[in-house]
C-alpha cells in the first residue's frame, strides 16, 4: 500500500521521500489538490496586522501577481470563500433581478451556477449538450438569435464533473458579439488551461485556490474587466460582503473591506511566485501535456474518456467505470491497493463514472504512479 510516511514505497518505485511525491501527493482527485511544499512554508508565518504595512505589501503584490497570471491589465480581486462563492459574488455584482442571461451547462457544475442564477431571480436560459459533449460557438450563436437577447453568458470553462472544456475564447466572441457580460467559471481551469481575459474580453473570470493554485480551500478569486465593474454600478442585487465595488476601493488603498485570511494569502502569494517563475506558458504546456498522457494511457488500458476528443479539460479526466465495477468498488480497490486516492462521478453518473485530477502540482511521476495503480486492478 502507497503511504506518504517517510521512506515508504510508491506504487511506481518511487518513495514518499521523493520531491516529486511528498507532501500528499497520491491525492489525485479534481480538488483540492496537493498543495505546493513553498505554499506549506509559506503558511506558518506569523499573524501580523492586517492593516498594517507588511500586510498592505501582501495584498499589492498578490493583486499585481493574479494580473500576470490571468493576462490582464484590469484587475483581479481575493475573497475569503470558496469557488462556488464566486457565482453568487459575480450574479450580484452584475446583474438585476429578471435579467435574462444564458448559461452553458455541461455537466453537474454548469447546472448548480444555472440553479443559483434561478435561485437569485434571473431569467435563465438553459444551453444544454450530453454530458461528455462541449457547447460549440454554433449552438451559442443559435441560442442568442432564437432565445435572446441576454444580458450575461454563464460558462463553464473546464466542467469537473465530465472533464469537458468548453472552447472559451470562441464562446465569449459570440457573447461579447451580441453585447452580452461574459462570466467564466474557471475553478478548474485557471493556472492550468490557456485563459487570456484581456485578449479574450472576458469580463468576471472566477475560481477557487484549491484547484491549479496549489493552494487550500478558502479563497476566491476573480479577474474583474473594467466593463463589470461599470455594470456593477447599476446592479440592483443587495450585497455587502461580495461587493466588489468596496473589494476595488480597498485593493486601490493596498488593504481588503474586511480581515482577509491572512495565511492563505501568505499561501497563495508563494504559489503564484512559483506559477509566474515557470511561466503561464509553461504551466499551459505542462498540463497538456500530461493531461494527453493520462488519457492516452487509460485508453490503452481499455477504458473509456468519457469527453469528446475534441473538448477534453486539461487538469480532469473523467473515465467510465469498467465492466465488473461501479465506480466506487473501483475508487475504493484502487485506493486500498495502492492508497492513490481518485474522484467518482457526480449526479447521475456518480456510481458510472471515475475522475483523475492532473492540476496543479503535478508531474509525471505521481501520474505514473496512478496509471500503474489502476492498470494493476485490471489486471487483476
Amino acid at each position: 500500500m502507497v503511504t506518504t510516511t517517510d521512506g515508504a514505497t510508491g506504487a511506481s518505485g518511487h518513495t514518499a521521500t521523493d520531491p516529486r511525491l511528498s507532501q500528499g501527493r497520491w491525492l489525485r482527485i479534481p480538488g483540492p489538490t496537493p498543495l505546493h511544499p513553498n505554499v506549506v512554508k509559506a503558511m506558518t508565518g506569523d499573524m501580523v496586522a492586517h492593516r498594517s504595512p507588511r500586510a498592505q505589501a501582501l495584498v499589492a503584490d498578490i493583486a499585481t501577481k493574479l494580473k500576470a497570471a490571468h493576462l490582464t491589465e484590469q484587475a483581479a480581486y481575493v475573497w475569503s470563500g470558496t469557488g462556488s462563492a464566486g457565482w453568487e459574488a459575480a450574479i450580484v455584482n452584475l446583474f438585476s433581478p429578471g435579467d435574462r442571461v444564458v448559461v452553458t451547462v455541461t455537466g453537474d457544475f454548469g447546472d448548480r451556477f444555472a440553479k443559483l442564477a434561478a435561485a437569485f431571480g434571473l431569467t435563465v436560459y438553459r444551453l444544454e449538450t450530453e454530458w461528455g459533449t462541449a457547447v460549440t460557438p454554433d449552438l451559442l450563436e443559435q441560442a442568442f438569435v432564437e432565445h435572446g437577447p441576454f444580458a450575461g453568458a454563464l460558462i463553464t470553462h473546464s466542467e469537473t464533473s465530465t472533464g469537458v472544456a468548453n472552447p472559451l475564447k470562441e464562446l465569449a466572441k459570440v457573447a461579447r458579439a451580441h453585447g452580452a457580460l461574459v462570466v467564466v467559471d474557471a475553478v478548474s481551469s485557471a493556472a492550468a488551461l490557456e485563459l487570456r481575459v484581456d485578449e479574450w474580453d472576458l469580463d468576471w473570470v472566477l475560481s477557487g485556490a484549491q484547484k491549479a493554485w496549489m493552494c487550500p480551500p478558502g479563497l476566491m478569486i476573480s479577474a474583474v474587466s473594467e466593463r463589470a465593474m461599470k455594470a456593477s454600478e447599476t446592479a440592483s442585487f443587495p450585497r455587502f460582503f461580495w461587493d466588489v465595488r468596496a473589494m476595488a476601493e480597498a485593493t486601490a488603498r493596498d488593504t481588503t473591506p474586511t480581515t482577509p485570511s491572512l495565511a492563505l494569502l501568505y499561501g497563495l502569494d508563494a504559489a503564484l511566485d512559483a506559477l509566474l517563475d515557470e511561466g503561464m506558458e509553461g504551466v499551459w504546456a505542462r498540463h497538456a501535456r500530461l493531461a494527453s498522457y493520462v488519457r492516452e494511457s487509460l485508453t490503452s488500458l481499455g477504458l473509456t474518456v468519457l469527453a469528446d476528443p475534441a473538448h477534453p479539460s486539461n487538469s480532469v479526466t473523467a473515465f467510465l467505470a469498467p465492466e465488473g465495477f461501479t465506480a466506487t468498488t473501483f475508487h475504493d480497490a484502487l485506493f486500498e491497493g495502492s492508497g492513490i486516492e481518485i474522484a467518482v462521478g457526480q449526479a447521475h453518473m456518480a456510481n458510472t463514472l471515475l475522475r483523475v485530477g492532473h492540476m496543479g502540482w503535478v508531474d509525471q511521476p505521481e501520474l505514473d504512479a496512478a496509471l500503474e495503480a489502476i492498470g494493476a486492478i485490471l489486471a487483476q
